[in-house]
């Protein structure tokens, strides 16, 4: 497979260093949250306050994008990014937290517009699924890095040592993003990001289902699952485990999946036709979701998560592409009612535990939220072409 352009793999490696400290805490808060002094509904905002700033800040970096040079804005919001990582490592007091998740929501809405434009710069039609998914695949490394080791660390050294850490490799995100950009125009506005189309309002309620299902609901309360489901530790080929390290482990296939296959899975998209498989993808999701709630045991349940996340991965390497090609307003939409879905998911998810109700709902509300994806995609994927595509 042939490597992607640099500005892609520049900008990807960036982002992947800058959403360590991100994945520290959907890997810890969740399981661990007592000893940091917090309450569920506490851990359910921390987690969902960052995209629920997103909601204004994702059209404030489109037009900051617009009118001046894109490193003016990216290389701050990297370091930044890698600043708010050290304040969740020094502080364990709630509003200072919750002001560190306010700021990381704008940085990332910074970092994740100039990402999937910079993808659409520089490639062809032909491949925009596969670079696409090469995009997606470098910076879910960092989250595999920072779910998997982030876990295993925190239960070794401490929660502290692991996002200081992680804060100082995130420093090199800021030089790799300057270099992402040179030699490289982001698409300027078009007719197309200006007229809203009923294309652009189903690509925002599919990115609606897949931010409430992947990383609202099933990211944020997995770690709570798991300890309903096993307790704070298990037995694993002769060794114990903690719900933290095992949380991690879990997530980790779930980026891994994304990272090593999300080329495959863009390449594969763009052979068969992008926009077919989408409904596909939401009714086999909600029929995971359905059966990881029969409640037949933590191996069940696990098999269930990982079908969605697969599903979710390419989910998004294909509705992020058709926002991209329909011009920066449309990724700014799209990026915003996925972070609607992603905003409400962890409040959904945590009130059902602060009003100690079954966790089995958490996975009834997936297969619902699966089950609109798929009613809203059906008859966009089936009867509309692709938008125009930006000039260069």
């Amino acid at each position: 497979m042939k490597r992607p352009p640099f500005p892609i793999v520049s900008i990807g490696i960036a982002t992947g260093l800058s959403v360590l400290g991100d994945a520290v805490l959907y890997a810890v808060l969740p399981s661990h949250y007592v000893h940091i002094g917090l309450t569920p509904i506490q851990v359910g905002i921390l987690l969902s306050v960052n995209r629920w700033i997103r909601l204004a800040s994702n059209h404030v970096a489109e037009r900051c994008y617009r009118d001046s040079p894109v490193v003016y804005w990216l290389v701050p919001a990297f370091l930044l990014g890698s600043l708010v990582t050290a304040i969740y490592g020094a502080f364990k007091i709630f509003a200072v937290l919750f002001v560190a998740r306010i700021l990381w929501g704008i940085c990332f809405s910074f970092i994740r517009q100039a990402g999937i434009m910079t993808v659409v710069s520089a490639s062809s039609d032909a491949h925009l699924g596969k670079n696409m998914g090469f995009l997606r695949g470098i910076n879910l490394s960092g989250w595999f890095v920072g779910m998997l080791l982030g876990g295993l660390i925190h239960d070794l050294f401490g929660l502290t040592f692991t996002l200081i850490t992680f804060s100082l490799l995130s420093l090199f995100a800021a030089p790799l993003s300057f270099l992402s950009q040179r030699g490289l125009n982001l698409i300027k506005t078009t007719p197309s990001d200006i007229t809203f189309a009923r294309t652009d309002l189903r690509v925002m309620l599919c990115g609606f289902a897949i931010g409430i299902v992947g990383f609202g609901l099933m990211v944020s309360t997995l770690g709570l699952i798991l300890r309903e489901q096993v307790g704070m530790s298990m037995d694993l080929f002769g060794h114990t485990i903690g719900v933290a390290t095992l949380t991690g482990m879990v997530l980790a296939v779930r980026w891994v999946l994304g990272s090593v296959g999300s080329p495959l899975l863009g390449t594969a998209a763009d052979r068969m036709g992008r926009e077919r498989s989408v409904p596909v993808l939401f009714v086999l999701g909600a029929i995971a979701m359905a059966f990881s709630g029969l409640s037949f045991g933590p191996l069940w349940m696990i098999g269930g998560v990982l079908v969605v996340f697969f599903c979710g991965t390419l989910l998004g390497i294909t509705i992020s592409a058709k926002a991209g090609q329909r011009g920066a307003k449309a990724v700014a939409s799209y990026a915003t009612a996925f972070d609607l879905g992603s905003a409400l998911g962890p409040i959904i998810g945590w009130s059902i535990a602060q009003f100690d109700l079954t966790t089995n709902l958490i996975f009834i509300a997936c297969a619902i939220f699966y089950s609109l994806g798929a009613l809203a995609s059906k008859p966009w994927f089936r009867f509309c072409h692709p938008g125009p595509r930006p000039a260069r």
